[in-house]
């Protein structure tokens, strides 16, 4: 975790070091004021924060713009051919190949300690044993209050993973079309990914209604058409909009808007009344979209919160990503439960598809010991 900045350190001196420090302390915002001139950068830029888990005005989006910028120059924004759902596929398809049985529709209910070592992980009425170790890609509440027995980690290993928050909520909002996109400016018609913000500006103040518990007047809306890249996913003629809404509370108190009623929570009437703002949002740059709309399938952060337990919250990002946990203050890879390993977005380096927690932990369990490094160095004596 920490090798980068020693290498900083050692190749650029305290100077570099220093630098890298107060981009990782500054926002996105003052990041953005400071290296661009006028709101252009800031209008395309800013919004991706929400990727990340953060605000505008977040410490350490400083650090995170760059990040961003560079991963999107270099790789772009893939989609899988015929649907996400591919992608599963192509995972299982490669881990038979290499011999790895999954398990799917079993709840595990206990890491098995055998010394205080971790054994295995068992359910109701099954088990599976461990031959190297245990990882677990779950919440820090999850590993340290649930599947491990009380008692088993230190008293301050359990109560910070019991004071670990969860971020924003989020929203998923899937509109079928009859037709394209009456997009008003018909570039975007070949724009596989839009965002609907003002920069910033806009950006912040859906991000700090959402902090007060408040549905957002005017939410970033991240406005995905995979179809303009893979033409498989929709029939002939049609189209789809994958809207993503990453500025929403859980529990809502009200609605700065004052249009909806949000005493009963997330259901079915409010997931509606605010998939309706946020379609007239879009309409409003694609005007007529409302006519072509022939079906809609909204995921609400308490959706989310129940399909997947360890979006607590309806956090997509597994925590919240504020500097005081991320980064060094992440939850950590090892735990004090020897052969137990914590991986996923809560670990570092924090949310993504990338699966750097997983390919970490694994490069440090391939790689050799002391002990195996001298036994491989010393031939064996001859019987």
């Amino acid at each position: 975790m920490l090798g980068p900045l020693w290498g900083l350190a050692r190749d650029g001196g305290r100077r570099e070091l220093a630098a890298y420090a107060r981009e990782v302390a500054a926002s996105g915002r003052a990041w953005l004021r400071t290296h661009f001139r006028g709101p252009e950068v800031d209008h395309i830029w800013a919004p991706w924060l929400l990727h990340a888990g953060l605000a505008p005005d977040s410490a350490s989006g400083g650090v995170m713009l760059p990040v961003l910028a560079a991963t999107l120059h270099a790789a772009g924004l893939p989609v899988v051919v015929g649907g996400a759902g591919n992608f599963v596929t192509a995972w299982e398809r490669l881990l038979a190949e290499r011999g790895v049985t999954v398990h799917t529709d079993r709840r595990v209910e206990r890491v098995v300690l055998r010394d205080g070592v971790a054994a295995g992980v068992a359910g109701d009425g099954w088990s599976i044993a461990a031959e190297r170790a245990v990882l677990a890609s779950v919440a820090p509440a999850a590993l340290y209050g649930s599947l491990l027995p009380p008692g088993t980690v230190p008293a301050a290993v359990a109560d910070e993973a019991a004071r670990f928050r969860p971020g924003r909520a989020a929203m998923q909002v899937h509109v079928a079309l009859s037709g394209p996109v009456p997009w008003r400016d018909p570039a975007l018609a070949g724009v596989p990914l839009v965002h609907l913000s003002d920069g910033s500006a806009s950006t912040a103040i859906a991000c700090a209604e959402a902090e007060a518990g408040l549905l957002p007047r005017r939410p970033t809306v991240v406005v995905g058409q995979q179809h303009v890249l893979d033409p498989t996913r929709v029939p002939a003629g049609a189209a789809a909009l994958w809207l993503q809404l990453q500025e929403l509370p859980f529990a809502p108190v009200g609605d700065a808007a004052g249009e909806l009623d949000v005493a009963r929570g997330w259901d079915a009437g409010l997931a509606r009344g605010y998939a309706d703002r946020v379609l007239d949002r879009v309409a409003a740059h694609a005007p007529g979209l409302r006519d072509l709309v022939v079906g809609t399938d909204v995921i609400t952060p308490a959706d989310l919160a129940a399909y997947n337990p360890n979006a607590i919250a309806g956090d997509p990002y597994g925590g919240s990503a504020e500097l005081d946990q991320n980064f060094l203050w992440r939850s950590n890879h090892t735990t004090p439960v020897p052969r137990l390993w914590h991986i996923g977005a809560s670990t570092h380096p924090g949310p993504g598809l990338g699966g750097a927690s997983g390919h970490l932990v694994a490069r440090r369990l391939l790689t050799p010991t002391m002990p195996e490094r001298l036994r491989r160095m010393i031939p064996a004596r001859p019987r």
